[in-house]
């Protein structure tokens, strides 16, 4: 059994790999995305669906464990607090703990993305290139664990075989 947490910019390919995998894979994909969306169509303000949207995504991912189910998080990973929470209940589970970080250092590629696909309420539109840069290197990764980085500016067929290798 494992958690796997994804991590990188908005329209990096989070999600993309993430449904790829699960081809493969039983695996239960917890997105982060999904729940924002339906927190904020059903009223929540934001000032407090960002905290509330990632308690509620860890408490699936504690459920689904329990259950004996792999499991993968589809977020961003900036914070440390994310990172941390995703490796502690890896640990109190058991689970084997894994890491992927979807990189494209391309902004147009990124943005391009971001304008053509199908978005949810919660999800950007659209990035601005300042942001983009700043943002390009603010994931967190694990510094006691081994965590595989893709170049998901490529196509997905050129690094699911080595992500899928990684899992194990």
């Amino acid at each position: 059994m494992f958690l796997l947490q994804m991590s990188g910019f908005p329209g990096s390919g989070k999600s993309t790999l993430a449904k790829e995998i699960s081809k493969y894979i039983d695996v239960v994909v917890i997105d982060r995305d999904v729940i924002k969306s339906s927190m904020i169509e059903s009223g929540v303000t934001s000032d407090i669906v960002a905290n509330a949207s990632y308690n509620v995504v860890f408490s699936l991912c504690k459920y689904y464990l329990r259950l004996n189910k792999n499991v993968i998080i589809d977020t961003p990973c900036y914070y440390n607090d994310s990172l941390d929470t995703g490796i502690s209940i890896a640990h109190e589970y058991n689970a084997e703990y894994k890491y992927i970080e979807c990189r494209v250092e391309d902004f147009e590629i990124v943005n391009n993305r971001l304008t053509s696909r199908e978005r949810s309420i919660s999800q950007i539109e659209s990035a601005e290139k300042s942001r983009f840069l700043g943002a390009i290197d603010k994931s967190k990764r694990p510094t006691k664990t081994d965590y595989l980085v893709v170049d998901s500016s490529l196509p997905i067929e050129s690094y699911i075989k080595e992500a899928l290798n990684y899992i194990g």
